[in-house]
């Protein structure tokens, strides 16, 4: 029997703070990308789908993919050259009144223990209003979900974003408890949000099961 539990997060603006490379991964000392049981999601929204595979990914367990919830809008709008070389980023603007969601659905293998810890970066022209967590599979005692703190500051980036919005690169952490056999993140927008990327880095912390073991040994050769 499938159970779900979903922790909800209410997301504060954080103050403008000394810039990290948004794009490098975890915070220092947590994982490094392509550890056993890592995986890697980097969603560029670069095509006008409102559903579809995660265009750059690194995930042993299966593809991710992604939709989005509400009224999107895809276009090209004018972003600072930190963000993008060219000055502009290709990404969704949500156009509903009320805001709309991405959910992004990133599949695993149920460990024999342990739990899942997630690392989320949101580049956008407006802070989310809500991002949830959770995980599903075969547990018989369902699914616990718990903020972890990452530690790395919100970043404003200069020049202003579109529809008077500012842009960020916003950062969450998450642990799901056991390790699940997928995991859904829900990320909430306000009205006129440009979204320009997302990226989620992930670590499975219990034991692997041997086969998927022998996996990541003959996928590391070749990195």
């Amino acid at each position: 029997m499938k159970k779900l539990l979903t922790i909800t997060l209410v997301l504060l603006m954080a103050l403008p703070a000394i810039a990290v490379d948004y794009w490098g991964g975890p915070p220092e000392g947590a994982w490094n990308r392509g550890e056993p049981g890592s995986t890697y999601e980097h969603y560029t929204f670069d095509q006008a789908l409102p559903a579809g595979p995660c265009p750059v990914f690194d995930n042993v367990f299966g593809e991710p993919m992604y939709e989005l919830m509400g009224g999107f809008e895809f276009g090209e709008w004018p972003c600072p050259p930190e963000l993008n070389p060219s000055g502009f980023v290709n990404g969704w603007h949500c156009i509903d009144e009320t805001g709309g969601s991405i959910v992004l659905s990133i599949p695993n293998t149920e460990f024999i223990d342990g739990d899942k810890k997630i690392f989320i970066q949101i580049t956008s022209s407006k802070g989310p209003s809500d991002v949830s967590v959770s995980g599903m599979g075969e547990s018989v005692d369902g699914y616990t979900v718990e903020i972890w703190p990452t530690g790395l500051p919100q970043i404003q980036w200069p020049d202003p974003a579109p529809y008077g919005g500012v842009w960020y690169t916003y950062n969450y952490g998450f642990v799901i408890r056991p390790n699940p056999q997928m995991e859904t993140i829900t990320i909430t927008v306000p009205y006129c949000t440009v979204i320009d990327q997302i990226v989620v880095d992930t670590i499975c912390t219990g034991t692997v099961p041997a086969e998927q073991s022998t996996l990541d040994g003959v996928k590391a050769l070749f990195r």
